[in-house]
């Protein structure tokens, strides 16, 4: 079963969420992994701002269709 834009938008944002937890709570910080998950942030931060960006291009398309 294909998965909808928008289950993989909530799950790249959960995602993301989670390696900013990681951040909050890490106290002995590893710098490997930290920056494994700073790349992957960057990543899903990318993402997700080009998937917005994509619904507001829908948006207006939507609006200027049914403006009177």
């Amino acid at each position: 079963m294909a998965q909808k834009k928008s289950d993989s938008f909530a799950k790249a944002f959960e995602e993301l969420e989670e390696i900013t937890k990681w951040f909050d709570l890490e106290t002995s910080l590893d710098l490997d992994q930290g920056l494994k998950k700073f790349e992957r942030g960057l990543e899903l931060a990318s993402l997700l701002k080009k998937r917005l960006s994509d619904v507001e291009i829908k948006v207006e398309e939507i609006k200027e269709k049914f403006k009177e």
